[in-house]
């Protein structure tokens, strides 16, 4: 009952952000580390992000979201901070989570090999509904010849590293890559990137979009001067962990 509780209060706040007069849909503002914000999810879902990441181990039989293992607590599971308020947000926007008809992603890291076919299980019950949400798991992965196994509404996070057969390409929509994969250099996001640095992204980005799918680069800096290049090198998803700095860059 109280997790019911607390999941219909977070969902008549996130409704009551949604109403404000300046709310945007932003496609490409991703939250980094969602489950960190004072307010999981609704941060974010007030500020119209694309996408949303949560890290996820197993305990108990439960996704729990949590940053370390240690740092797990018993009330903050996957199913009360995002599953619950997600399905009671697309019962009221038509099958979509955000109102104008607008998806988003939601981005699994799983810190534990067997949180896969639990996250599976739990989501192939709402299928139908979720059907706007895009699932994409990162973190403990299964090889790219073994995607096929799980229901297709789990898709995985890819490296560009790795080649794609054509029958696996269509289940990673999203190509993730460290910064340091670019620049031997750290970045302050103070001063502008280097020409040599910019130019490997354009590329990266290219090669992704040729193959029909999106782009995400972590470690960047949280500046303005960082996402504004981001968005200029047309990076599909910049992260940040200062969700209303983003916002208010993107808009």
């Amino acid at each position: 009952m109280k997790r019911l509780f607390t999941a219909c209060l977070l969902l008549g706040t996130i409704q009551a952000g949604l109403s404000q007069t300046n709310f945007k849909y932003r496609p490409s503002a991703h939250s980094h580390n969602d489950y960190e914000q004072s307010k999981p999810l609704e941060n974010a879902y007030a500020l119209g992000f694309g996408s949303i990441e949560a890290d996820v181990y197993v305990q108990n039989g439960e996704l729990m979201v949590a940053h370390e293992r240690s740092e797990i607590k018993p009330e903050r599971t996957f199913r009360q901070l995002y599953l619950t308020p997600l399905l009671k947000l697309v019962r009221q926007h038509e099958g979509y989570p955000y109102p104008g008809h607008h998806p988003l992603q939601l981005m699994v890291d799983l810190k534990d090999a067997e949180a896969l076919p639990l996250l599976e299980h739990l989501l192939k019950s709402h299928q139908f509904e979720l059907k706007q949400v895009r699932f994409v798991v990162s973190g403990s992965m299964p090889r790219p010849e073994e995607f096929k196994n799980y229901d297709e509404i789990i898709s995985f996070d890819g490296r560009r590293s790795q080649n794609y057969g054509a029958d696996v390409k269509a289940r990673v929509p999203l190509i993730s890559a460290d910064f340091k994969e670019f620049s031997t250099q750290a970045w302050d996001g103070a001063t502008p990137l280097s020409t040599d640095v910019e130019t490997k992204l354009k590329a990266f980005v290219a090669q992704a979009h040729a193959n029909g799918q999106k782009t995400r680069v972590w470690g960047t800096p949280n500046t303005a001067l960082a996402y504004q290049t981001l968005q200029k090198i047309g990076l599909d998803y910049i992260g940040s962990d200062q969700l209303d700095k983003l916002a208010a860059t993107l808009n």
